[in-house]
Formats: structure tokens, C-alpha cells, sequence
């Protein structure tokens, strides 16, 4: 099987679009279940753990940029805890 490396031009609207998505999805997924806070922000956190690695596979640099820092205030919500 040949491997072919996937080439992904993001622009700046559409990075902004879909972190605008992770974001509101975190919001939406916490406030469904607020007596699982740790609970909920961990899963959230290890679901961007795969978007990121999905990032970096397609070398979207300013997505992987934008999902770390949603993921790093995820992981400092989790520390307040």
C-alpha cells in the first residue's frame, strides 16, 4: 500500500471557525453534566489530546497552535479543581 502525505490549507477563518466549534463543544459537554466537572474536563482534554495529533499529522500548524492553547486552559481548569 503507497502512502500519501495529506496536504491541508487551512486560513485563518476556517481555524477560527473550528476552535469557535471546540469551544462551544467544551461549554456545551460541561454544562450537561456540572456535578462531573473533573470528570468531564478530563475526557474533554484527552478528546483534544486526539485532535491535536490529527493536527500535527496534517501540519495545520495554526490549528495545532489554537487546540493547544484550548487544551492548556483546559488543563488549568483541571489543576483549580
Amino acid at each position: 500500500m503507497e502512502t500519501v502525505e495529506i496536504q491541508v490549507v487551512l486560513t485563518d477563518a476556517a481555524v477560527a471557525d473550528i476552535l469557535d466549534a471546540v469551544t462551544n463543544t467544551s461549554a456545551q459537554v460541561l454544562a450537561r453534566d456540572p456535578d462531573a466537572i473533573y470528570a468531564t474536563l478530563k475526557q474533554r482534554r484527552a478528546a483534544l489530546g486526539g485532535m491535536l495529533e490529527l493536527a500535527r499529522r496534517l501540519n495545520a500548524h495554526r490549528l495545532v497552535r489554537a487546540l493547544e492553547v484550548h487544551a492548556d486552559a483546559l488543563t488549568r481548569q483541571i489543576q483549580a479543581l
